[in-house]
C-alpha cells in the first residue's frame, strides 16, 4: 500500500501507521512507485500477520 501528496492524510485518518509493514509513503509518485515495486518482489509482507494465526 502506498501513498504520496495528499494520500498521507488518508492513511493517517484510516489509522495506518507510517512504519506498518508493507506501507510506503513517498514525497512523489515516482519515489513511492519504486518502493512499491521492491515490495512486489517479496509477494507478501508476512510481518503484517502475527505469529500463531
Amino acid at each position: 500500500m502506498g501513498g504520496w501528496a495528499g494520500a498521507e492524510s488518508v492513511l493517517d485518518t484510516a489509522g495506518i501507521p507510517a512504519d506498518a509493514p508493507g506501507v510506503v509513503r513517498g514525497s512523489d509518485g515516482h519515489g513511492a512507485l519504486e518502493q512499491i515495486t521492491r515490495l512486489l518482489g517479496r509477494h507478501r509482507v508476512w510481518e503484517r500477520f502475527p505469529v500463531g494465526i
